[in-house]
């Protein structure tokens, strides 16, 4: 008689960035070559034997939700070990470990050695089940890593090999932060800005190529300072040419970069390779020159407007144009807010992600005076989201009746459940698609307006 032995089951949820997201495949590769089946995180009813979470700390509110998260996994997995990591593992790391249940705790540069962890793990509870009964979530006994948050260079892992059932993939080839901006807690918990080698992108975007991803998303902390650590051999643009050169890639694109450190030739450059998309995530942060020095963010509203300025030159009108716009910063007034409004309907972006100011521990502007009211934050917050929608419809409108190439993906949407896809400029598209067109790179007419969506004609 065979004994057929059950295979581990493991959950994993990300929280935050695409720099998260991108460490969470590679954790996921790990756990899978170690024998792990992955499960629906979403699926709470069907218990699993470990329990991955990739948190995030850019906020107060991003430390919250966690925390709620770690014991939701605890409440619904009583039997599994529960591993958390991320940027919230290294701000709080004690934090963490005291609450019940937890298994490990561990931080952004140990992600490179999950190996290793995996190892004691399986060790400890091999050990575990010969010697005594079972007890639920034991705190293993790892000595927490000692090193210099702000002066440590960040770790990488090897990387990702495919990114599952998906028809674009992350590269992570840029990670940490020197940049010190005075709201921001991500230097204390990524470490220095790290370049990672050129051979190791070049090489994951062949495996990614292998798998049959169509398109790739360059992320990192900060993508235009790719080089500063390495003497500026090498730049970001040199990542788009190498990989750009791969068979089986079609479609490149960034995640976000900073506008202080876009190269001032990245442009040219890149409109010089047919398979980079024009689309440029630049985070202005504010519209007000007076509240951008007080954020240390080393760029003026007039640089920033230049740079947008000379990516619709080289680029053309229907380049799109995405932002982050912070309000209710320390000392932003009415009348800082209304600069910042009137500077962002002038640039005209095509989409804006807008977030309320939450003080960091830690961090300087946690201690500036004129705190900002919560009630007005509200507002302002209200007031810049309906001047987004306004600027999205608008950008939208004008796309409508001309043709653009969607790469369709396996995500239906919309009233009638059509298939979803994004252009080249970035813009969600609805196309009346057999499944057979998923992964697959369609020439549409833009047709009318779906909600946040554009229907295909």
């Amino acid at each position: 008689m065979s004994i057929v032995k059950k295979m581990k089951t493991a959950k994993l949820i990300t929280m935050g960035c695409k720099a998260n997201q991108y460490d969470t495949q590679s954790l996921r590769e790990t756990l899978q070559r170690n024998g792990y089946r992955l499960v629906d995180a979403e699926m709470s009813e069907q218990q699993t034997d470990l329990y991955l979470i990739n948190t995030c700390t850019v906020t107060n509110v991003a430390d919250q939700k966690a925390r709620q998260a770690i014991r939701r996994a605890i409440r619904q997995h009583p039997s599994a070990k529960v591993l958390v990591t991320g940027c919230y593992a290294e701000s709080d790391r004690e934090a963490i470990e005291e609450i019940p249940g937890v298994t490990f705790v561990f931080g952004n540069r140990e992600k490179a050695d999950f190996q290793d962890y995996l190892d004691i793990l399986h060790a400890e509870t091999s050990a575990s089940s010969e010697e005594v009964p079972h007890t639920p979530n034991p705190l293993l006994s790892i000595a927490p890593v000692q090193h210099d948050a702000i002066r440590e260079h960040a770790r990488f892992s090897k990387g990702v090999s495919d990114a599952g059932k998906r028809t674009r993939a992350l590269i992570k080839v840029q990670d940490g932060c020197s940049a010190f901006c005075t709201y921001c807690i991500i230097p204390y918990v990524r470490g220095r800005m790290t370049s990672r080698p050129l051979d190791d992108i070049a090489d994951e975007a062949h495996r990614i190529a292998d798998s049959g991803i169509k398109e790739v998303v360059i992320t990192g902390v900060h993508l235009g300072a790719y080089g500063q650590d390495t003497g500026r051999d090498k730049d970001i643009a040199d990542i788009l040419e190498h990989i750009h050169d791969v068979e089986g890639i079609e479609r490149i694109r960034f995640s976000s970069i900073e506008p202080m450190y876009f190269p001032d030739t990245l442009g040219e450059r890149m409109a010089a390779l047919p398979k980079c998309m024009p689309h440029f995530h630049l985070p202005l942060q504010a519209g007000s020159d007076a509240v951008l020095r007080r954020m240390r963010r080393r760029y003026t509203t007039a640089a920033f407007a230049h740079l947008v300025e000379n990516l619709r030159r080289v680029f053309g009108d229907d380049v799109g144009i995405t932002t982050d716009i912070m309000v209710g910063f320390p000392g932003e007034t009415d009348a800082h807010f209304e600069e910042s409004c009137q500077f962002v309907e002038d640039i005209g972006f095509s989409q804006l992600h807008v977030f309320r100011y939450s003080p960091r521990k830690g961090t300087p502007a946690a201690t500036y005076p004129d705190q900002v009211s919560p009630h007005i934050s509200a507002a302002r917050s209200q007031a810049m989201i309906a001047l987004g929608e306004r600027l999205s419809t608008a950008f939208r409108q004008r796309m409508l009746g001309k043709q653009k190439e969607v790469l369709i993906e396996a995500s239906r949407e919309g009233e009638n459940n059509h298939l979803a896809g994004f252009t080249d400029n970035y813009l969600r598209v609805l196309v009346d698609a057999p499944e057979s067109a998923i992964n697959q790179i369609q020439r549409v007419t833009l047709g009318a307006l779906a909600g946040d969506c554009i229907a295909a004609a």
